[in-house]
C-alpha cells in the first residue's frame, strides 16, 4: 500500500534479519503497521496494529471480502474528509459514513498517501505529457497486496496498550524523529517509546526498531543509504540521501 515512509523497497533485506531466529508458531507483531508493506511478506501468526482506526477498519473490511468504490471523484472525497474532520473536531455534521469507507477514501484518494492531509490526488499530467491516475494506481497496489494479508490479526490502539503474545518478534517502524508526521503521530514521545522497548525485552520479546538514530543500548544491525523525500537523517524537505537503519535491542 502507498504510504509515507514505506519500507517496501527494503523488505527483501529486512526480513532475513527480522525473522532469522523465528520459531514455529511465534508471533510477528507490528505496533506501527501503516501501509502493511513489511507484514504482508511475513507468513504464520501475525498482528498488525496501527493507531489510525480508519486504516485498520479498512483492512478488516478488505480481508472480510467487502468491496469499495473503484472510482473516487472529488466530491465523494470532500464529503468523506468533511465527515472525518467533523468527527475529529467534534463538529455537528448531518452526514454519516462507515469508518472503513472513510479509511478507503482517505487512503486511496489522498496525495502521497497522507490520509486527508495531502489533498485530493486524482489524475494529473506528467512532465512528459502523459496522465497518471493516482487513485487507480493506489487501488491496484492494494489489490495485489490483499491476498497476502488474509489471516492477519488486526488491532487499533496506542502501542503501549497492545496485548502482545508471549515471546513475540516485535518490529517497530516508528515516526522518525524530526520528520513530517501523520496527524495520529504528532508529538510522538521517542524517549517513552524506547523505554517501552526495554520493558518488552525484559519480559521476553525480541525487539527491532527502524529509525535514523537510537540509544546506545540498541545495536545497529542493518544500514543502507537511500534517496528520500521525507528527510535525510532527520532533516525534512527535498529529495536527498539518508541512511535507513534497523536496530535490535
Amino acid at each position: 500500500m502507498r504510504y509515507m515512509g514505506s519500507k517496501q523497497r527494503f523488505v527483501k533485506e529486512l526480513l532475513p534479519i527480522l525473522l532469522e531466529y523465528r520459531e514455529q508458531g511465534q508471533y510477528y507483531v507490528e505496533p506501527f503497521a501503516g501501509g502493511m508493506n513489511v507484514i504482508c511478506h511475513v507468513t504464520g501468526n501475525r498482528i498488525a496494529n496501527d493507531k489510525n482506526y480508519y486504516l485498520i477498519e479498512m483492512w478488516k473490511g478488505l480481508c472480510s471480502g467487502l468491496e469499495y468504490p473503484k472510482e473516487i471523484p472529488k466530491d465523494l472525497y470532500d464529503t468523506a474528509r468533511d465527515i472525518y474532520n467533523g468527527i475529529e473536531r467534534g463538529e455537528n455534521h448531518q452526514l454519516n459514513m462507515a469508518s472503513d469507507l472513510i479509511g478507503w477514501i482517505g487512503w486511496m484518494g489522498s496525495a502521497n498517501g497522507r490520509f486527508f492531509d495531502g489533498g485530493y490526488s486524482g489524475k494529473s499530467k506528467t512532465k512528459i505529457g502523459t496522465t497518471r491516475d493516482y487513485i487507480k494506481e493506489a487501488i491496484s497496489n492494494i489489490e495485489k497486496q490483499l491476498p497476502s494479508m488474509l489471516g492477519v490479526e488486526f488491532s487499533s490502539s496506542d502501542y503501549q496498550d497492545m496485548i502482545i503474545p508471549e515471546k513475540s518478534i516485535i518490529y517497530c517502524d516508528i515516526p522518525y524523529k524530526g520528520t513530517k508526521q501523520y496527524s495520529t503521530s504528532k508529538y510522538f514521545d521517542h524517549k517513552k517509546f524506547f523505554d517501552w522497548c526495554r520493558q518488552m525485552k525484559k519480559i521476553g520479546h525480541t525487539v527491532f526498531v527502524s529509525e535514523y538514530e537510537a540509544p546506545t543500548d540498541f545495536e545497529l544491525v542493518w544500514e543502507k543509504a537511500a534517496k528520500s523525500s521525507l528527510s535525510a537523517n532527520g532533516v525534512c524537505g527535498g529529495s536527498k540521501e539518508s541512511s535507513e537503519r534497523l536496530y535490535k535491542l
